[in-house]
């Protein structure tokens, strides 16, 4: 049964790149410290037929988010912050904080916040931030107008206002523009990792890249992730790809990529590249209650916090409870063949996607590169497969 199950995500899978639905894609399943699943097809680069490698470098997207808020559990463990302190406490930007009420983008009424947002409302996403393109609400519209993004080809339109060029730069645009909706009212996918990621900077004085490296990143032997990829790398780089109902087509070549710009804007919601192996540290972490190779890394305590439903996200195509920096699998999730019962998961733009089950110490982990807006479904195409051969193979 076993080989079955590998024989068909292999085939599943070689048959969406075969017809032109998908550039490649990497999959691997584990449990226990046992690797069931290691699938490898398609090209790292379509139109020369380069072939994706174990060491190709990936771009995560939103699969950055849980780092992020792991390192942010890590500094409440060391007493750096509460997840109960309002954000404003480290980022004065938020002082004056206030809500949509009615009216047009030209032409906005607000309201003041009834109570600040919180470190646990940034890592649940019930800030009350949203992000420019997961809507059309005058708050979207103001976004796109002010420029409250960043220089990235996710949800871009050709009439946005410039982008934030910085980190801080985007926080201030973000504490000016009006919130979406009360703090603590509901979850609106959002750019809340992203502030987190200011906040990271402002408690531990480091730059965000640094203060990665060295909460999460190192000592998780994560060698080749991060938010650059210098010229010696760049072969490994995948082209990034937009599946449209026309086929394939690239949007950013490895030699064309922003990962190059060392002075490009640090998001800790949505801007690191890595390995598929990298990535499976981190699920290994996970998988194993928050302990790496004998080292603990997150205690019991602050993973089953990060565990516990706290809203309903609506992420088409993701109906799902959601923890702090986590999707949190159950029934209704697996019979759809998004995610299994009992995981903590999130995915990428770019079609990037994991899960985790810690009771089975499991991890399916599907990487890929290609962006899929509707009505292409490519990318739950790949996911289905990854999830239906974790599940014929993990024991639970």
């Amino acid at each position: 049964m076993d080989q079955a199950a590998v024989e068909a995500l292999t085939a599943g899978l070689s048959a969406l790149v075969e017809r032109g639905e998908a550039p490649g894609a990497i999959v691997r399943v584990e449990q226990a410290g046992r690797r069931l699943a290691d699938v490898r097809v398609g090209y790292q680069d379509v139109a020369s037929g380069r072939p994706l490698a174990a060491d190709s470098l990936f771009r995560l997207y939103s699969m950055s988010k849980p780092i992020t808020s792991v390192a942010v559990m890590i500094l409440a463990e060391q007493g750096l912050l509460t997840l109960e302190d309002p954000a404003g406490r480290f980022l004065p930007e938020f002082s004056d904080l206030r809500v949509y009420e009615s009216g047009g983008v030209d032409d906005i009424k607000t309201v003041p916040v009834r109570r600040p947002p919180s470190i646990a409302d940034l890592l649940s996403h019930t800030s009350g931030i949203t992000y420019h393109f997961t809507g059309a609400t005058p708050v979207h519209q103001y976004y796109r107008k002010h420029g409250v993004l960043r220089d990235t080809p996710v949800g871009r339109l050709p009439g946005d206002g410039p982008p934030a060029r910085t980190l801080d730069e985007l926080v201030a645009r973000i504490g000016k523009a009006p919130l979406l909706r009360q703090p603590g009212e509901g979850f609106d996918y959002s750019y809340s990792t992203t502030v987190l990621g200011a906040v990271i900077e402002r408690v531990t004085q480091r730059r965000l890249d640094a203060a990665l490296r060295a909460l999460v990143l190192d000592p998780l032997e994560m060698t080749d992730t991060g938010f650059f990829v210098e010229d010696g790398d760049l072969t490994r780089l995948v082209t990034n790809y937009a599946a449209l109902p026309g086929g394939l087509v690239p949007i950013e070549t490895a030699e064309s990529s922003e990962y190059r710009d060392h002075s490009r804007l640090l998001d800790g919601g949505g801007a690191l590249a890595g390995t598929a192996g990298d990535y499976m540290n981190f699920c290994r972490m996970l998988a194993e209650g928050g302990v790496f190779k004998g080292r603990r890394l997150l205690s019991d305590a602050s993973l089953e916090q990060m565990m516990v439903p706290r809203v309903r996200a609506e992420a088409p195509p993701l109906s799902v409870p959601f923890g702090y920096g986590f999707a949190l699998g159950d029934a209704a999730t697996e019979a759809a063949g998004l995610l299994p019962a009992g995981t903590i998961s999130w995915g990428g733009s770019a079609g990037t996607y994991f899960a985790v089950d810690p009771k089975a110490k499991a991890t399916v982990l599907l990487m890929t590169h290609v962006l899929a807006p509707p009505p292409v479904e490519v990318g739950v195409a790949m996911r289905k497969l990854a999830n239906r051969a974790a599940l014929a193979l993990i024991a639970r």
